[in-house]
């Protein structure tokens, strides 16, 4: 009851308080403050101690009021920084009238108390709620990694080693399992812990007969088990030994975080789906599962499982063994699309929202449309799988060993479950690597100079570090354009780095100073530094390690070039890039020999004038040289031509001479009208049986494309032979008579005495643009029409209203 009275009592102390001191500072505010502080000295001491009284009341009652809220106390140092950082004080207070409002709405009991089980409500009617765009994806969420048993480094500079601890189901035993091999590149790298058993393992024989596949439960009235604890995992665990076959799928998260992040595993049977947490802090514990996961009696259907394996193996330490993989089986029966999605549409008639594959997957309660979609990728996927499996039993060939589909897409599925997971390394001198400044150039079509190349691969390096430090991921600290841009640009001052830095990471903005120093020293030693072209090597592309069969240099043709290339000889450069080199060029052929000199390559720098780093080899008459039908295959030698000789088509070699080819050739003149003795006195152009005049009196053919599709249809040869020659008569006299009529005209020119034509005079000739009309100044002529004539006579419209301007406008003078 003492404590009670005394409340009371505090609650009318306190108001009564506020009301002196309010009424006490309204009178101090309307004295003349200033005029009393210098005329007193003794007021103006007063005035200074209670103001740093009232400070310190004010900047402890700050702090205070500032711990029980998410908003941090503004520094107050002195009284104008009371001023400056009004804002913040505002904050604090709001932040606590808000809470003290909400505990009254509880102690009156408008609201509910909010005990775990209404948080837990509140969440879940949160998660219902539609997410707006791009909300689903872009979250600032603190790191779950940073919670884990093992928390990422990623500064190893190790293979990687298999997670494992234990190993069931093993054929070979995890000790002799657990060994180093080379790799292609010279490195090593652990072997697959269960390499033996995905080898030797068989589907069941339940899987090469054709039955009805089991229908799937109802979506909307069934729902997923949530998996976060250690004995929900071994309760699932449980049903899945009892499953003929799972399917499994993964969400993965890779923005904020440097290698990845698998944050979510879905798992269903026939009669159970799950959603387990992978992201709890225990993850390791989750190898109990490679019990189900790695025996082959249970069928594990993935889709598209070539990045769930490497997944699996860096986060969870496990393994598949008996995988099949619906992506290979759908490309094998030859679907039009290979997607998930296609698949749900064409067997479940189910529409998914393929927004959320890129969703931030380490929300927390997940929002139901992201539940509702990691479930549907294994809810469906049994049933799927029972659909693909009897079409691809009922399109193979069981005669033929190599026939069955079945057994087709169970040794790719293999191919996928024997990846192991590799550690990316990023090598700063050479640049290679998956993330290497090696690659990205060598993809790039920019240029850089010698400066502008060094900043390049400094900015490079330094994001790399910057991204393992932080475990994010390399294009969130600085995207790959930002690079490019800051390298071309070089920037010495901090405003404009950046803005060339935009998104600007927070990281970043901390690093900047570091970035801005790099970039000068770098921009600094470039200037003696290696030039892009010595350090960059192209790719050879993929078919660059195939073996081609080479022609011999005379039997090549037009026809026959893509067919003579000779096989491919490896060659290492001195950064150790292996490069592709082809003993024979595959455009040019054989027409640059080997024992010709090599010429070296010449690097063109940007800017520069292009020229041919290869001469061009010489045209001659063999390069045109095609085989006829009627003329024996054996290639020609070299000695049979004259390499210098100018180069012909096989036509000019089987012409007729001279004396058996009879030709008119075209009268030379010097202008479009010959002149009439000229034309009397010259050669009448005479037709040969089967020749026709042209009209520059020169004999051709006179077969067309017509005419040949007219003879195509005739089977009788006589009847070819008389229409052909109706034909070829026809056209000779169409063309003889155009002709007359050319030398008639010609003649009559001659006779009225017209001779030769005039040439336009054009610098005395009237203009056509200007030219004045003909009726001008005539009395009685009809004008012309002039379409604006009735819109002159219009009235005037409004005239617009002077508005005189702000400021002074004149100025008079007296």
């Amino acid at each position: 009851m003492a404590s009670e009275r005394s409340f009371q009592e505090l609650r009318h102390e306190v108001p009564a308080a506020l009301v002196r001191m309010t009424r006490t500072a309204s009178q101090i505010l309307n004295e003349d403050l200033t005029f009393q502080r210098s005329i007193n000295p003794e007021v103006d001491r007063l005035i200074e101690e209670q103001s740093r009284r009232l400070l310190s009341l004010v900047r402890d009652l700050n702090k205070t009021a500032a711990v029980s809220t998410d908003t941090p106390p503004p520094p107050l140092k002195n009284v104008d920084s009371v001023e400056d950082g009004w804002r913040g004080i505002v904050d604090v207070i709001d932040n606590l009238l808000e809470k003290a409002d909400a505990c009254l709405d509880e102690f009156t009991g408008v609201v509910k108390k909010l005990t775990p089980e209404n948080l837990r409500e509140a969440a879940a009617a949160d998660a219902k709620k539609p997410l707006a765009k791009h909300e689903y994806r872009y979250q600032n969420l603190p790191k779950p990694q940073r919670l884990f048993k093992k928390v990422p480094t990623n500064d190893e500079s190790t293979p990687f080693k298999p997670l494992l601890q234990l190993k069931p189901n093993a054929i070979v035993s995890l000790k002799d399992s657990l060994v180093t091999v080379p790799t292609q590149d010279g490195a090593t790298q652990y072997r697959h812990p269960y390499e033996s058993e995905i080898k030797q393992s068989a589907y069941p024989d339940s899987t090469y007969l054709q039955s009805d596949p089991k229908p799937f439960s109802p979506f909307d009235s069934t729902d997923a088990v949530w998996v976060d604890s250690p004995e929900a995992v071994r309760e699932m665990l449980q049903d899945l030994k009892k499953a003929k076959e799972i399917a499994i799928d993964l969400e993965h998260h890779e923005i904020h975080t440097y290698v990845g992040l698998v944050s979510l595993m879905q798992i269903s049977t026939r009669e159970k789906d799950w959603i387990v947490d992978t992201l709890v802090p225990w993850r390791e514990d989750l190898q109990v599962l490679n019990e189900a996961f790695t025996d082959p009696r249970i069928i594990k259907v993935l889709h598209g499982s070539t990045s769930d394996i490497v997944w699996l193996q860096r986060d969870l330490g496990l393994y598949i063994v008996g995988l099949f993989d619906t992506y290979h089986a759908s490309n094998l029966l030859g679907y039009p699309k290979h997607g998930l999605a296609y698949l749900l549409q064409r067997f479940a008639n189910y529409d998914t929202d393929k927004r959320y594959q890129m969703a931030d997957w380490r929300m927390r309660p997940l929002p139901k449309q992201m539940y509702d979609y990691a479930r549907s990728d294994t809810h469906f996927l049994l049933y799927i799988f029972d659909n693909i499996r009897n079409e691809l039993l009922s399109k193979s060939d069981m005669a033929d060993p190599d026939g069955n589909l079945v057994d087709k897409v169970r040794d790719l599925s293999k191919n996928e479950a024997l990846q192991c997971y590799e550690r990316t390394f990023y090598d700063a001198k050479s640049g290679s690597g998956i993330w290497g400044w090696q690659g990205m150039l060598s993809r790039s079509p920019g240029r850089f100079d010698r400066q502008q190349f060094a900043v390049f691969r400094a900015v490079h390096e330094w994001r790399d570090k910057r991204a393992r430090q932080h475990d994010e991921s390399i294009h969130q600290i600085l995207s790959n354009r930002a690079m490019f841009v800051i390298a071309r640009e070089m920037p010495t001052e901090m405003p404009l780095l950046l803005s060339y830095c935009q998104p600007l990471h927070k990281e970043t903005r901390k690093s900047a100073p570091e970035l801005l120093q790099i970039i000068k020293v770098a921009k600094a030693e470039g200037l003696n530094g290696p030039e892009l072209e010595d350090v960059v090597h192209l790719r050879a592309p993929a078919y660059a390690n195939a073996v081609y069969s080479a022609q011999a240099a005379s039997s090549l043709s037009i026809k026959a070039v893509p067919a003579a290339v000779q096989s491919l000889t490896e060659t290492r450069s001195s950064s150790g890039t292996t490069l592709a080199k082809l003993d024979m060029s595959r455009f040019w052929g054989s027409t640059i020999s080997q024992d010709d000199k090599e010429v070296q390559p010449v690097h063109r720098r940007y800017g520069e004038n292009p020229h041919l780093a290869l001469p061009l080899p010489p045209l001659t008459a063999e390069v045109f040289e095609t085989k006829d039908s009627g003329e024996s295959s054996t290639p020609a030698t070299a000695s049979s031509f004259d390499p210098r000789a100018r180069a012909e088509h096989q036509y000019t070699n089987k012409r007729k001479s001279q004396d058996e080819d009879v030709f008119v050739l075209k009268q030379m003149r010097s202008s479009k009208r010959r002149k009439a003795n000229g034309v009397e006195g010259g050669p009448e152009p005479v037709a040969k049986e089967g020749m026709a005049l042209s009209s520059d009196n020169a004999i051709v053919g006179g077969n067309d494309e017509d005419m040949e599709m007219s003879l195509a249809g005739m089977e009788n040869e006589q009847e070819v032979n008389d229409a052909a020659r109706r034909h070829e008569e026809r056209k000779m006299r169409r063309r003889f008579k155009k002709e007359q009529k050319k030398q008639e005209e010609l003649r009559r020119i001659n006779a009225n005495g017209e001779g030769e034509l005039e040439a336009f005079d054009y610098e005395h000739a009237p203009s056509v643009l200007h030219a004045r009309r003909e009726n001008n100044g005539v009395a009685g002529a009809k004008k012309g029409i002039v379409p604006y004539s009735k819109s002159l006579n219009a009235p005037n419209g409004v005239r617009k209203e002077q508005r005189e301007g702000l400021g002074r406008s004149m100025t008079y003078r007296s």
